[in-house]
């Protein structure tokens, strides 16, 4: 699994029992896949408020000591957040660490420019990179999930990976196997709920390729290209995102040429960070809707729960832009 987790869990020699195993999750997604696999057993909390951004945060006093009390952390990785990468070594060092993006067998995309996207990544040619073990303590050129590893010769990764159904239910299993090494005594029970929440993200997917096979073909516009596992998988096309490589708001020369090579497009996904003055510009311009998609679900319930809410609120989403006349 991972080279630096079987030290970590030496750490964790004497098991734990279910009611003092503190869980953390760094995002919504990570921590519903996370209860869901837990079920009745135990609550892992989310280490942010749901809104906060993964990619750079600060942590607040009582966010610190939830990390420092953690057992176990299960987090998308350092390409996602590396601050949580530093403050790992410096408050959670004899935490078990579970890093889901560096997981073997995880489908890892690389991240796409600003400007034009690939049109051909449906998901029968989509890559299925296995993620090579990484050492957790790389550092990082950015905010924005970038490794310094990744550069002209090694290609940045999408650290968006959670989108792609396929993913989380690899990852369930990774959880289930790191919560049993940490209580034996509930490790069928944890194995069990895994298998049963990995059918049940299946056959959600199933039903989100029925509904959006139709639609296969029409364009968007994004705001943020947040979204580029869960158009591979369901076979939809993006046809630019606004902001610039970096992921910071766009200039007005890049605002140009892709509003002038952007007709008849179905609609402008947004999320709640996207500025209003960005959205005005783009669907006055353009004469096409906006559509707000938030690809880590921050408004919907906290829990097992969440994370088909979030797949269906993706799946809704695409389906209202791409039904557009």
């Amino acid at each position: 699994m991972f080279k630096y987790l079987a030290t970590s869990a030496l750490l964790f020699a004497s098991p734990l029992a279910a009611e003092t195993l503190r869980v953390v999750a760094d995002t919504p997604p990570i921590h519903s896949l996370t209860a869901q696999v837990m079920g009745d057993l135990g609550t892992p909390a989310l280490l942010t408020e749901p809104s906060a951004s993964p990619h750079g945060h600060a942590l607040r006093p009582s966010e610190a000591a939830r990390l420092q009390a953690a057992h176990l952390l299960v987090w998308v990785g350092p390409a996602m957040s590396p601050w949580l990468a530093e403050a790992r070594e410096d408050m959670a060092k004899d935490a078990v660490s579970l890093p889901l993006m560096e997981a073997e067998g995880s489908t890892v995309l690389p991240k796409r420019g600003a400007h034009m996207h690939d049109h051909d990544h449906g998901h029968e040619e989509k890559p299925e990179a296995k993620a090579e073990d990484h050492d957790h303590d790389h550092s990082h050129d950015d905010d924005h999930g970038h490794d310094k590893a990744e550069t002209a010769d090694a290609p940045r990764r999408d650290p968006h990976l959670w989108l792609d159904p396929q993913n989380a239910t690899l990852w369930l299993t990774l959880i289930a196997e790191e919560l049993a090494q940490l209580d034996p005594d509930n490790a069928e029970s944890y194995r069990s709920n895994a298998a049963a929440a990995a059918e049940a993200i299946t056959a959600q997917a199933a039903e989100a390729a029925a509904r959006l096979a139709p639609l296969a073909g029409r364009e968007f516009l994004t705001a943020h290209d947040a979204y580029q596992y869960f158009e591979a998988r369901f076979g939809l096309t993006s046809h630019a995102a606004i902001t610039d490589a970096e992921d910071a708001e766009a200039g007005p020369a890049h605002l140009r040429e892709v509003l002038a090579s952007s007709d008849g497009l179905g609609c402008f996904i947004t999320e709640p960070s996207t500025p209003s003055a960005s959205i005005r510009l783009v669907t006055e311009t353009l004469s096409i809707p906006a559509v707000e998609i938030d690809p880590l679900g921050a408004a919907l319930p906290l829990g097992a729960a969440q994370y088909a809410a979030l797949m269906d609120s993706l799946t809704s989403g695409f389906e209202t832009c791409l039904k557009q006349p």
